[in-house]
């Protein structure tokens, strides 16, 4: 039977540990582990998949903590006789099974090339160019593995009505990867949800574009304006239904209307404020716009 295990730093399943890295990931490189390198390891999560009535070691992967939500998945090899057998996978499934019960939510790595496809069939992405590494081609990529459960369930609910896909110029796809509770929003009534899917810095003249939801009827973005910032906001509305609401000043109500998926709305100019309430009996979810005024 394959055991899963987690290694202590320099015992007997440490040094077996080391000889699978070597054959697997140095050696075909001519290259070796130096001091330093063994070194690196004290302190990391070691793991492996092992025969324990053999004594052999089948598989095994390393983590290094980045910071409290993030972990780097390293030194991911397989014995030569057991490839193409699935270890690959089981050592994933336990790896990412540690990751989350550590309490990290996001793996990293350093693929290989010829590695990147494996990752990607368990939803790992590139989230950069390649680069080399030990002289062979890499990409770095990350997995999501858990957000906070109220967090979470948002995402769940919101998926069951339409579905979240950013497909980013000769960048491979990607889902929300953050999501910010407003309570209350602008001085709104209810909870609001903002499910960012663009990375900071990826938009050009842009200040937002995300999903902006609100769940249960009577949540509401409060009245707030844009003109101050040199701001225009559209609103698309993909699911759900709404009342709008444009106020001149501060108290000024001038007009509502009741509106539903497929409706755009817009403003910019200063003293100019909307506001948006939930109608439906369904989450109302809206794609927010936010581009700077042209100087």
């Amino acid at each position: 039977m394959i055991i899963p295990l987690i290694l202590e730093y320099k015992t007997k399943g440490y040094e077996d540990m080391l000889v699978l890295r070597h054959k697997i990931l140095r050696e075909p490189l001519g290259l070796t582990f130096s001091e330093k390198d063994i070194e690196k390891d004290k302190g990391d999560i070691l793991m492996a998949l092992v025969l324990p009535k053999e004594q052999k070691m089948l598989a095994c992967c390393i983590f290094t903590r980045v910071d409290e939500h993030t972990v780097k998945l390293r030194q991911m090899a397989v014995d030569r006789e057991q490839q193409k057998s699935g270890l690959g996978t089981s050592m994933l499934s336990f790896a990412e099974y540690v990751a989350e019960r550590e309490g990290f939510e996001k793996i990293v790595l350093n693929a290989r090339k010829v590695a990147v496809a494996f990752y990607q069939k368990y939803d790992y992405k590139i989230i950069g160019e390649e680069f080399t590494e030990v002289g062979i081609p890499h990409f770095r990529m990350e997995k999501r593995i858990k957000m906070e459960k109220e967090k979470q369930q948002v995402v769940d609910e919101v998926l069951k009505y339409i579905d979240i896909t950013l497909t980013p110029f000769g960048k491979p796809q990607r889902g929300v990867i953050d999501v910010e509770k407003r309570d209350p929003m602008y001085d709104g009534n209810g909870v609001v949800y903002m499910l960012s899917i663009f990375e900071k810095g990826e938009l050009v003249n842009n200040r937002i574009g995300t999903y902006m939801v609100l769940l249960n009827k009577g949540d509401q973005a409060g009245f707030h304006e844009h003109g101050t910032k040199k701001e225009q906001e559209l609103y698309v509305l993909v699911h759900g239904e709404g009342e709008y609401i444009e106020r001149q000043g501060l108290d000024k109500i001038t007009r509502k209307f009741n509106l539903k998926k497929g409706n755009v709305t817009s403003i910019q100019g200063d003293n100019n404020y909307h506001s948006i309430i939930n109608t439906g009996d369904e989450p109302l979810i809206i794609f927010v716009v936010t581009t700077y005024e042209k100087a």
